[in-house]
């Protein structure tokens, strides 16, 4: 039933003007409550803790850039949430304590017009949240060619760069999203994504991990905040591992 008033007001949010006049905001209860149960994420206005930024217009929506900034060591777990998605969680940063105060760059895939928003988890498990409101689409669905080589070659294929304390991982996999239509077939082509990305110190701790879903743009791109050298290991759904 859930799912279903969802989609409902997915339809909706396309038809109808509401806050900030291109954005839903009547979606998040709902993904709140089957995301973190009977947990509420207090949300933050103006704020130096917790902030998510991205273009007012993105000029693609299947590689819209966002930025994560964080400035307190209390948050343990980032949730990356689209509210008009598909699938509206993007992705969950775990953080340690070399990364709890950090800045994260990705780039995600946009299906229309919606808030997308952060979402800080505590030790003890208080939520805090803060969004912005993005203008995008098309980029989770939409036609492809399955069979274009272009988009195995160098399957796994790590791209890194260590530049004024900012690591940059980029991944070179198609992330198909399950919901994408094979041009030749005209079927849909199947989930297959990059599921897990880990970076580690020269002692294999764990410095930052991240879960990512299929709104993650096709070759992951990520970039964070952190001084130290990390080595990047990488999981896809077809139990690929990639490493740097």
């Amino acid at each position: 039933m859930k799912l279903l008033l969802i989609a409902v007001m997915l339809f909706s949010s396309q038809v109808f003007a509401y806050d900030d006049k291109h954005f839903n905001p009547d979606l998040w209860p709902y993904i709140e409550e089957r995301i973190f149960g009977v947990r509420t994420a207090v949300e933050l206005e103006e704020n130096n803790e917790l902030t998510i930024t991205g273009p007012k217009r993105a000029a693609s929506g299947s590689q819209v850039p966002v930025t994560i900034r964080v400035d307190t060591n209390r948050f343990v777990k980032l949730y990356l949430i689209i509210d008009a998605n598909p699938v509206q969680h993007v992705a969950t940063f775990k953080l340690t304590d070399k990364t709890q105060v950090t800045e994260i760059s990705t780039r995600v895939r946009m299906e229309t017009d919606s808030y997308v928003r952060v979402v800080g988890e505590t030790i003890n498990g208080e939520l805090f949240t803060h969004k912005t409101g993005i203008r995008a689409s098309g980029g989770c669905s939409g036609y492809m060619d399955v069979h274009d080589p272009a988009l195995t070659s160098d399957l796994g294929k790590i791209l890194f760069k260590d530049k004024k304390g900012y690591k940059t991982t980029r991944i070179k996999h198609p992330m198909f999203t399950g919901l994408q239509k094979d041009l030749e077939s005209g079927g849909y082509i199947p989930e297959w994504i990059i599921n897990t990305i880990t970076w580690v110190d020269e002692e294999e701790y764990i410095v930052m991990q991240a879960d990512t879903k299929i709104s993650i743009s096709q070759d992951p791109y990520i970039k964070f905040k952190y001084s130290g050298d990390v080595k990047v290991i990488a999981e896809d759904t077809k139990g690929n591992i990639f490493k740097q």
